[in-house]
């Protein structure tokens, strides 16, 4: 049961993390008054957390893998 709940909330904290770096890049623009550090700022912290939920995401599949196959290690 424990394992389940992990596995969720590693899913739900990588989606968290995915929908806020693309929130982040897909609101970023070289517009007037964007300094480069800004600019570039945003798109370093939208990478970030694109690496942070796969890194979520691969923990959660590879804690899903022993239950789905019937033995727990």
């Amino acid at each position: 049961m424990r394992e389940d709940l992990q596995v969720y909330l590693f899913l739900f904290v990588g989606s968290l993390c995915l929908l806020l770096a693309s929130l982040f890049a897909g609101n970023v623009e070289w517009a007037l008054g964007t300094t480069s550090t800004s600019f570039y700022g945003t798109v370093f912290v939208s990478f970030i957390l694109i690496l942070i939920a796969g890194i979520f995401w691969v923990s959660a599949a590879k804690l899903l893998r022993p239950i789905r196959h019937g033995h727990a290690e």
